[in-house]
């Protein structure tokens, strides 16, 4: 169907009001956010549930709404044995890493990593989260890009630089708490606008879900793919241990979490919303799983020729804006903009919050005010949504591959080891500085040559190296355990210096409020 015919009159009108909704949230928080701890930290005074509703909004984000119904649409349900184990690396964090840093006052996950292992930590920290976030949102703004250009016949680049900037304008005039209302708002639409699709898609299918369950059972499609024990392959296993890994990293070590963490009025507030917003993460990433294995049968059952050569992620988007009825259809668009403006929003400040507190206000030489700080704060949040557009744009004319696959990649390559520093500093006292320096810098070394024997280059001038090292899906695996490993055996020849202490750093030497 040409792309023009897919723009409807109310699903744009649905659309445009959900936009202007976002804007008006941001443009009446700015009215309140007068410094820089009421931009990035939102004066630590929200409340648990608002909290708990915007992290499941941004954990979800668009690629649940897009990447992961095109993931089962294509292949099969081989992503979601390690979605359905999130609650592990949630209840690490629930019981270790957000007490610790609610407790430590602090403005940044970085600044632990100075504390522990010094200023060079940080640093590795803080350039490791940037470099992340700077994919991370340019894939997302990139999928969410597409249903609307299908919508609009317009070129995706101008879809690109418009998302882009709406979202950038009601993040950098309202900050945190712009985010996070805009969030728990975002989230209940993203919830609705799912719940809709799949009693349409039940209804047009002729027996319903009956038949969606059968038939995709018999074609293979709510398989786990293999279970072999073969490093060399994407094997079940390697994603489960790949995503246990991501989520603790994502959960314990991001920015974009920890401020929500340290948002929060009250510690009892804090608990109940973490709950919440694991507790509403794990059945919305199955019910989307879900919606791609339907869509399969539908579309064997009713082929459409304007989807022989579209991506997965495009097949959704696709089905709402073709079967959906006008006007309904804008409100699923519009959970899908609030899954991708959910977590754009959150990368942005918590970007704009890390080079603000963990490069300028930590170099700086004097101390400036905090109205100075929110100043530099909106400015790098500027800077920060033009690299986004830029990303997006890059990915939408290299990209080969699907976007789970994209993400599931990105994220262990550009953050190397850094979830392992974290778990060095928290879970050891014999570890110091120099053994952690080491172990990192090997840690990049051993991604990077990773990296470069999975490339046609590398694997044609070192053809038996590049065979000897396993699937790439296993870099979000072993070089964790490489850094961990080596920076304890580090520690026996290279212990921490006696006169660093460890007060209220590790879990050995931490010692709670009365």
């Amino acid at each position: 169907m040409p792309a023009e015919h897919l723009a409807r009159w109310p699903d744009l009108l649905v659309i445009g009001l959900n936009l202007g909704i976002m804007v008006a949230i941001g443009v009446y928080c700015a009215r309140k956010t007068s410094s820089a701890d009421s931009y990035f930290l939102a004066d630590r005074s929200m409340p648990g549930w608002v909290v708990g509703f915007s992290i499941m909004a941004t954990i979800i984000s668009s690629m649940t709404f897009l990447a992961l119904p095109g993931a089962t649409f294509k292949d099969d349900w081989r992503f979601m044995p390690a979605h359905f184990l999130y609650f592990i690396p949630a209840v690490v964090t629930y019981l270790v890493f957000m007490p610790f840093f609610r407790r430590g006052h602090i403005r940044t996950a970085y600044q632990y990593l100075e504390q522990r292992f010094g200023v060079w930590a940080r640093m590795y920290g803080a350039v490791a989260f940037l470099f992340y976030h700077i994919f991370r949102t340019g894939i997302i703004l990139y999928a969410v890009s597409l249903p609307f250009q299908k919508m609009s016949g317009w070129d995706l680049s101008y879809v690109i630089c418009g998302l882009g900037f709406l979202v950038a304008l009601y993040t950098i005039a309202g900050g945190l708490q712009a985010v996070i209302y805009t969030d728990c708002l975002q989230g209940i639409a993203l919830i609705i606008g799912g719940l809709i699709c799949t009693p349409i898609i039940a209804y047009l299918v002729p027996g319903g879900l009956d038949q969606i369950f059968s038939e995709a059972h018999a074609a293979g499609k709510f398989s786990v793919g293999s279970t072999a024990f073969i490093f060399s392959e994407k094997t079940v296993w390697v994603i489960i241990l790949v995503y246990q890994f991501m989520f603790l990293q994502m959960m314990c070590t991001d920015q974009s979490m920890v401020q929500r963490y340290l948002a929060i009025k009250t510690d009892k507030e804090a608990r109940q919303g973490f709950v919440l917003g694991t507790l509403l993460t794990i059945p919305v990433w199955l019910y989307f799983a879900f919606i791609g294995t339907a869509l399969y049968v539908f579309y064997q059952h009713f082929p459409d020729p304007a989807l022989a050569n579209a991506r997965p992620e495009e097949v959704f988007p696709y089905f709402i804006l073709t079967k959906v009825p006008a006007g309904v259809a804008g409100f699923v668009i519009s959970g899908l903009l609030a899954a991708a403006m959910s977590t754009l929003d959150s990368s942005i400040n918590a970007s704009a919050a890390t080079v603000t507190n963990d490069f300028y206000r930590r170099f700086k030489s004097s101390e400036g005010t905090e109205q100075h700080y929110l100043l530099v704060g909106r400015a790098v949040s500027i800077v920060f949504s033009l690299i986004m557009v830029g990303v997006a744009m890059a990915v939408h004319k290299l990209r080969t591959d699907t976007l789970m696959d994209v993400q599931t990649l990105v994220y262990p390559v550009v953050t190397a080891g850094l979830l392992s520093l974290f778990l060095l500093g928290f879970l050891t006292v014999r570890v110091g500085s120099r053994a952690a320096l080491i172990a990192t810098l090997a840690t990049v070394a051993l991604v990077g040559t990773w990296v470069f024997l999975n490339t046609d280059q590398g694997g044609g001038q070192f053809p038996t190296l590049a065979k000897s090292f396993p699937n790439e899906y296993w870099i979000g695996v072993l070089p964790h355990l490489f850094l961990l490993g080596l920076g304890y055996a580090l520690s026996w020849v290279l212990p921490r210096r006696a006169d660093s202490s460890l007060e209220n750093l590790t879990i050995w030497t931490n010692h709670p409020p009365p």
